[in-house]
């Protein structure tokens, strides 16, 4: 006879290890998509009898603190420090690409042909195209989630929704490098919406670090191997995990340090941390995270937030090449305006206001007509040359705006020190209006324009701006911006590279803004200390009130972004008056909108939707309910996990307390996961239909607390970034289980070796001190798993009536992924999921498939 290894090291019997497929990549290479099947998280904690059992325990204290709350503030201080390193990295570079291609420009327009363009233009193309080509690339084949800002991805991931790869280190390093080149290629994106993807990234990935390269069947994994596999756990649990062909084996009887709870708090501080090192803003990080990002807040979640963004901005601020704290950052004493004044020009502002917040909105309508020309995700060859297609655009259209439209004027002096201005085909000591903001950095532009002086000086200097007469930009050069960029920025904003849109709005805010304080400083008596670069605060932020429709977060990032507590009279002026117009153009923001096109998720809102006011729970539950008794047969298990993509069953009572009239059939005893009943199919702890191992013996309590470990960790080591792979059939194919009935009475056909595996599989017993492994008599009666000290014993479940409005914000507050509907005794009648409430919410639109197949593994 075989002999038989220890179950868990301790137990009597040793599990079988599931070989969990691979995860492949062929999918990318073949289709350049990810795979999209999304899926619900566990947010909400199992309260079962292991979890009851274990409270019971003392944890062991260091002065009424365990290692957690330490080790969680360290992954945070970690995260910032990070995030920051990587703000000013990509700050660092993306001034010494643009500083070199500037030269290489200007060299090919001032030597090599003499002041002509086409060889200009053809080295520029060049080098475009190769920049464009490989972030495309990167994303179309190696990343595909890292395509555009990625905020909004998040704010999914933050809402209850996994969605594939969104985490990964390949995600990260595609992020940090697709931005740079992206907005090195002059595409009117930027770095801002990638910095909160970035920090959500770098917070997954510090908090679950890789355990170590191993070995799948005795070779020695690739570095390419090694990042496709990427199955990470926490660096701060103190056993080392093993693996056997690449599953991990784990007899520890803790839960695990990081639940998707804990994940959840880790990702919304790293994308505070992200927008706070942006802009230069700890606490609108903080405000942004709470406003826009996270679902779920909390106390800890605020602090944790907070001390990552403050983290970063310190790093940011410390290592920045010019000293500043974020993109908007200038010199606000040369836009001053007194009290008085800003009550003066309050109908200025506001109007001012009205006008930016209708060309945020614009550009939100421009955006969502595109989507219906846009190459599909499915043809990885046209979103590529769609790519280039737009590059090739844009770079065309800023040389022929720079030379049919712009004009030479003398560079001041500060530009000058600053090395800022861009001659094109102008004389020595000139600068083009046109192309100088075109081909600059973006942040350096936008600085120049809030620093325009009004005033007599500035009234001076414009009357009379010339080849001659050194001046700060021209009206009709930043009118010309505005409108061009606003065109060419809805062009960009869907392509496959990474790139966001919090620094084209602001480009075309200022320059908006620019131009109307310019034009009243020419056509208002000087009394009135008109000032341009004060307008052009105003209206830059009433873009981004029109484009994402924040309101507190966004006052605050502005206010510290620029450095200018004198600004906040007209900040809250832009923010409401943009706010109010930009509703009646277009109700959603664009990450909403762009959560609704997407099609792969169900966001659930802070407030319900109108339709669900009018319904109720039975309106929207699923029915009828496939679920599982307490003491259930295996074979039923296996052919529902393999037959269905559901990750969650109700529990109803065992046929032994029916039978004994102690419960009513059909009644809600609990819910239990497909990640725990994978568990226990892994380990074979199967059972009669009393619940007793088939050794003749009681489950012991250390068995169960490490089974429940391995529940709670089991997307911690398995699937952590697809956690749909586990609702594949391969799965349970995987086990090459044979039929555990044995149809016999007692005997065990031994002249049929597929029944004698079989038997020995599923029917074996090792003897405490014996090698030899002795069949058990297999009776007539099949074998069962008990589910009761596993399963959730106090789920949620509300009744028919219940307002459907009601049921989301149990959804939407408690971070649920089931919640079971139930007549008065307890009668499980159906099954309510965040699909379900998004379909009654929004119906089949456009967007979305026809049948929403593709999400039915979701819950």
């Amino acid at each position: 006879m075989a002999s038989q290894e220890p179950l868990l090291q301790s137990e009597e019997h040793r599990p079988f290890r599931l070989r969990f497929p691979s995860l492949s990549f062929f999918h990318h290479w073949a289709t350049g998509q990810p795979l999209r099947e999304t899926e619900s998280l566990d947010y909400e904690p199992i309260y079962n009898k292991v979890y009851f059992s274990r409270r019971k325990q003392p944890d062991r204290r260091f002065y009424g603190y365990t290692g957690h709350t330490l080790a969680k503030f360290f992954v945070t201080s970690a995260t910032g420090l990070v995030t920051g390193l990587t703000a000013a990295a990509c700050a660092a570079t993306l001034e010494f690409v643009f500083a070199r291609k500037q030269q290489a420009v200007q060299y090919m327009i001032d030597v090599v042909h003499h002041k002509t363009l086409y060889a200009a233009f053809g080295l520029h193309l060049l080098i475009t195209t190769g920049l464009l080509m490989f972030a495309a690339c990167l994303v179309q084949f190696w990343a595909p989630t890292a395509a555009g800002g990625g905020v909004s991805l998040v704010m999914a991931f933050l809402n209850g929704t996994d969605v594939p790869d969104l985490l990964r280190l390949q995600t990260l390093i595609t992020k940090f490098v697709g931005s740079i080149f992206s907005c090195a290629a002059n595409l009117t994106v930027g770095t801002e919406g990638p910095l909160v993807h970035m920090g959500a990234c770098i917070a997954s990935v510090i908090a679950f670090w890789e355990c170590g390269s191993y070995n799948v069947n005795g070779k020695t994994l690739t570095f390419g191997e090694w990042m496709s596999s990427w199955c990470c756990c926490s660096i701060f649990r103190k056993e080392r995990r093993r693996y056997s062909n690449g599953v991990m084996e784990d007899d520890s009887t803790e839960p695990p340090f990081h639940t998707d709870a804990d994940h959840r708090e880790f990702v919304s501080a790293g994308a505070a941390a992200g927008l706070a090192a942006a802009f230069g803003a700890p606490v609108g990080g903080v405000l942004f995270s709470m406003e826009e990002a996270c679902t779920h807040w909390s106390r800890k979640v605020a602090w944790r937030c907070f001390l990552a963004s403050a983290v970063s901005t310190f790093v940011l601020a410390q290592l920045h090449p010019k000293g500043y704290t974020g993109m908007l950052s200038f010199d606000s004493k040369r836009s001053l305006m007194y009290n008085r004044d800003w009550l003066f020009q309050m109908p200025l502002l506001i109007a001012v206001s009205l006008a930016a917040g209708l060309l945020g909105a614009a550009f939100n309508l421009l955006r969502r007509g595109l989507w219906r020309i846009r190459a599909s995700r499915k043809r990885p060859g046209l979103r590529i040359l769609e790519v280039f297609t737009c590059g090739f655009i844009t770079l065309a259209t800023i040389f022929m705006m720079s030379h049919f439209f712009g004009q030479c004027v003398q560079l001041p002096n500060t530009w000058m020190a600053d090395s800022y201005g861009f001659a094109f085909t102008c004389p020595s000591g000139q600068y083009n209006d046109l192309a100088t903001p075109f081909m600059s950095m973006p942040g350096d532009t936008i600085r120049y324009i809030f620093s325009v002086e009004g005033g007599s000086k500035g009234r001076q200097d414009y009357m009379v701006c010339n080849e001659t007469s050194a001046c700060h930009f021209t009206p009709r050069s930043l009118g010309l911006l505005s409108g061009i960029y606003l065109l060419l920025m809805a062009l960009a904003s869907g392509v496959a590279v990474p790139g966001g849109l919090f620094m084209p709005s602001i480009m075309v805010g200022a320059s908006f803004g620019g131009m109307v304080g310019l034009n009243l400083l020419m056509w208002l008596p000087e009394s009135w200390n008109i000032q341009p670069g004060v307008y052009a605060v105003v209206a830059a932020t009433a873009v981004l009130a029109g484009v994402f429709r924040s309101s507190i977060s966004l006052v605050v990032i502005v206010v510290e972004g620029t450095r200018g507590i004198d600004f906040l009279f007209g900040i809250i002026i832009a923010v409401v008056c943009a706010n109010w117009i930009a509703q009646f153009v277009h109700k959603d923001g664009v990450y909403e909108s762009e959560l609704d096109h997407d099609g792969n998720v169900f966001f659930l809102r802070t407030e319900a939707p109108n339709a669900l006011q009018y319904k109720t729970a039975s309106d929207v539950m699923a029915s009828p309910v496939v679920g599982f008794k307490a003491v259930e047969r295996v074979d039923t298990v296996v052919e529902m996990l393999r037959t269905t993509k559901f990750n969650g069953f109700p529990v109803f009572p065992a046929d032994s307390d029916i039978e004994a009239g102690a419960a009513y059939q059909d009644r809600l005893e609990g819910m239990i996961m497909r990640s725990q009943l994978l568990v226990l199919l892994q380990n074979q702890v199967f059972t009669d239909s009393q619940g007793r191992l088939l050794s003749g013996e009681v489950p012991s309590q250390r068995l169960e607390m490490q089974l429940d470990c391995q529940m709670r960790s089991f997307y911690r080591t398995r699937y952590m970034h697809r956690h749909s792979l586990a609702s594949r059939p391969e799965v349970i194919d995987s086990l090459r289980m044979e039929d555990p009935v044995q149809q016999s009475q007692g005997q065990v056909d031994a002249s049929t070796s597929g029944r004698q595996d079989a038997a020995e599989n599923w029917a074996r017993k090792a003897r405490p001190g014996e090698n030899e492994v002795v069949l058990l008599p297999v009776e007539a009666t099949r074998l069962y798993l008990d589910l009761r000290p596993f399963m959730n014993v106090a789920p949620l479940a509300v009744r028919r009536r219940t307002v459907a409005a009601r049921v989301h914000h149990i959804f939407q507050s408690l971070g649920l992924r089931h919640l079971a509907v139930v007549e008065p005794r307890g009668f499980v009648v159906g099954i309510i999921t965040r699909k379900d409430l998004g379909l009654a919410s929004h119906g089949k639109n456009h967007y979305r498939s026809q049948e929403v197949t593709h999400l039915v593994n979701m819950y």
